[in-house]
């Protein structure tokens, strides 16, 4: 039967150093998010019944457990456990830095007249929709990289840092392309006065959205073969498959809306009626095709 497996007892050793790491990482996220809101995680879930903080902190989770996937491989870093604890150990703690600056991002250049942090604690179920979506669709970005580049250290953190980037700056695009639309329909008002006035539909479209958008783009990683000559090079090509892939994930959703949804007035029922039914179906249109996208290339 061992002839079947390929999990050998070689490499047991790595598999349970990953495990131990990664859940080390994963039950610290609801402490590490109290400390980053400056408030108690257990006052907010156990005595508020904070649903949106119990919903930022799900996303986190999720977000820090995707990027986890893209280094507890257990594969045999160099046949050196502490060369695994450091790999899997540092870059964990780089993906919970990342996401916690992937916040304070958020709310300077996506909503700068709108504090996510804020609505979050008053309770803004919409908010946390919108920053468990932020986390996540990052999350998925930075995944994609990591498991295109080789099992290199330096390799991994320039990779690392450069997904990031490449991350927030489609992020950023596909929050400017979605407040532009919305704009368009509601003569000149801004994204953000939605969110703050809790419409939980237009949040889940966006963020289904976002992280319909950070599906597509991990297809560049079977698109653009690595290499470690000339990385940075290597990165602008990847990032310039991923705004192509940006483009096509948008204009085959709007196809796709169009004939899915056909007889309903979108904007009418998510932006106005705040018609979660349709939101959510939108954001499943996203979402499927981004995985269509990455299943076809990645």
């Amino acid at each position: 039967m061992a002839e079947y497996l390929t999990l050998g007892t070689d490499i047991l050793p790595f598999y349970l150093i990953d495990f131990v790491i990664a859940m080390l990482i994963l039950t610290g996220i609801r402490w590490l998010s109290g400390l980053i809101a400056n408030v108690s995680s257990t006052e907010e879930l156990a005595h508020k019944d904070n649903p949106a903080f119990g919903i930022s902190i799900a996303g986190a989770t999720i977000a820090i457990s995707i990027v986890l996937m893209g280094l507890v491989t257990g594969e045999e870093s160099g046949s050196d456990p502490m060369h695994e604890v450091m790999l899997v150990l540092v870059f964990g703690l780089c993906g919970i830095a990342l996401m916690w600056l992937t916040r304070i991002l958020f709310d300077h250049l996506s909503f700068s007249k709108l504090s996510i942090h804020d609505e979050m604690m008053k309770g803004n179920i919409a908010a946390s929709i919108v920053d468990a979506g932020n986390m996540i669709a990052t999350a998925i970005i930075i995944k994609a990289i990591m498991g295109w580049v080789d099992n290199d250290f330096v390799s991994s953190l320039i990779a690392l840092c450069g997904g990031y980037i490449c991350s927030q700056v489609l992020m950023v695009a596909a929050t400017i392309y979605r407040s532009k639309v919305y704009s368009s329909r509601h003569n000149g008002e801004p994204l953000h006065n939605a969110i703050e006035a809790g419409n939980s539909a237009l949040a889940l479209r966006f963020s289904g959205y976002r992280i319909g958008i950070a599906l597509a783009v991990t297809g560049a990683s079977g698109i653009v073969k690595f290499s470690a000559d000339n990385l940075w090079v290597l990165m602008a090509v990847w990032a310039l498959c991923a705004v192509v892939l940006f483009v096509v994930l948008t204009v085959l959703a709007v196809i796709s809306r169009n004939i899915i949804l056909s007889g309903i007035d979108v904007a009418e029922e998510v932006d106005n009626q705040k018609n979660v039914a349709v939101g959510v179906i939108e954001a499943s249109i996203y979402v499927a095709i981004g995985l269509i996208l990455s299943g076809l290339l990645g």
